[in-house]
């Protein structure tokens, strides 16, 4: 194995991996979520009522974070994307089939709990689903309302926070990605120390978390307690794999690079679209039939 010297950049990459893990936290302790890109964006394309404008406001932080980084730094980040386009469109659909697939069954047993307690609200097994609430101020503005929309600012700067980590940390540039998985080339370990960056961090965060009952603005937390390795997980991983080894892009960095203009990174994003929605077609009818 031949490391890359040149391109291998340590610092860069425990600060932007300290500043994604930061994000992580800030959005798992204030709103009770995990900042997986993929589910964001999948649930996104799937709005439910009271559980899409935090969505919204993460990618939105998210791909504004490219124009401040150049505001910051003077210069746009470094994105090099060698990948042609049917290749970014075969990665893209890979992609995007396979991050649903692998997450479907915790978030049908989440969206089925949610649609059960606003047919029965009052009913104690859903008592953990209801916001905290509190009566409405003299000016008539409900701290129902207020938390909302203080929920999807946290969020929007968690998002914000997690696209800087990810330019700080070179990880929006699917060249030191792909430098990163090729061991039999010249190996930039700058990924490795990326997760080590945020699991430092991190771990503090979601230490504290999973002790919670509540977010720190009154939501449940909704963080993952499925731990079983089933054939969706497996089959979706795959996907997700080929299609991360193909193009070096995953949905966050290519949001970014998207953000920054660049058309090759919308073409894989259109794609990862494109395959997000046809899971989720081949889901509904699947559960239909079953049903």
């Amino acid at each position: 194995m031949d490391i890359d010297w040149t391109n291998f950049t340590p610092w860069h990459a425990l600060a932007g991996g300290a500043l994604i893990g930061l994000a992580a936290s800030a959005l798992a302790l204030l709103n009770g979520r995990i900042a997986g890109i993929s589910g964001i964006l999948a649930g996104a394309l799937a709005p439910r009522p009271g559980d899409t404008a935090w969505r919204y406001a993460f990618l939105f932080g998210m791909m504004i974070a490219p124009a401040l980084y150049a505001a910051f730094t003077g210069g746009a980040p470094t994105i090099e994307i060698d990948a042609d386009f049917p290749a970014l469109a075969i990665a893209g659909l890979l992609v995007g089939l396979g991050t649903p697939s692998a997450a479907a069954a915790p978030a049908a047993t989440a969206y089925a709990g949610c649609r059960a307690c606003r047919r029965a609200p009052s009913s104690p097994r859903c008592a953990s689903w209801q916001p905290a609430s509190r009566p409405c101020s003299s000016r008539g503005t409900c701290w129902e309302a207020e938390m909302r929309a203080l929920y999807s600012v946290a969020a929007f700067f968690c998002g914000l926070v997690f696209g800087i980590g990810l330019l700080v940390a070179g990880m929006a540039n699917p060249a030191k990605i792909l430098a990163f998985l090729d061991l039999a080339g010249r190996w930039d370990p700058s990924l490795a120390l990326v997760m080590a960056g945020a699991i430092a961090v991190g771990a503090l965060g979601f230490s504290v978390a999973k002790r919670r009952q509540r977010a720190l603005l009154g939501t449940p937390m909704d963080l993952p307690t499925v731990r079983t390795i089933d054939r969706p997980l497996v089959f979706g991983s795959l996907a997700f794999g080929v299609g991360w080894g193909l193009s070096g892009f995953c949905p966050g960095p290519a949001l970014l690079a998207a953000g920054a203009g660049y058309g090759k990174a919308l073409v894989f994003c259109v794609f990862m679209v494109v395959g997000m929605s046809v899971h989720r077609i081949v889901e509904r009818r699947r559960t239909a039939l079953a049903a």
